[in-house]
């Protein structure tokens, strides 16, 4: 039969609440309860109200706006550094040699 949809099976366990597998131990869900794990512990202190609302997908999208500027300002800061132990250190030589 041509073009006939195959059926996808959803996995079938259940993650205990210390996050172990009950059920299929197969490669697949040990990856899902992997992931469901770690899901979990990143959004602890998030309500299921705002992961519903999108809250995940808003802070990601405020760090990708946010990141390049901190990491400029970094950047920046270190240079800024550099160039006052340079001069100090150019002070420090003229006084020596004063």
């Amino acid at each position: 039969m041509t073009g006939a949809r195959q059926s996808i099976q959803p996995p079938h366990f259940v993650i205990s609440s210390e996050g172990e597998l009950l059920g299929e131990d197969t490669p697949e869900n040990q990856e899902l309860v992997r992931r469901v794990v770690a899901c979990v512990n990143a959004c602890d202190g998030i309500t299921t109200e705002e992961l519903e609302s999108g809250i995940i997908k808003d802070m990601r999208s405020v760090i990708a706006q946010t990141a390049p500027l901190l990491q400029e300002r970094s950047q920046m800061t270190e240079l800024l550094r550099r160039e006052i132990r340079s001069e100090m250190n150019a002070r420090n030589k003229k006084n020596q040699d004063g």
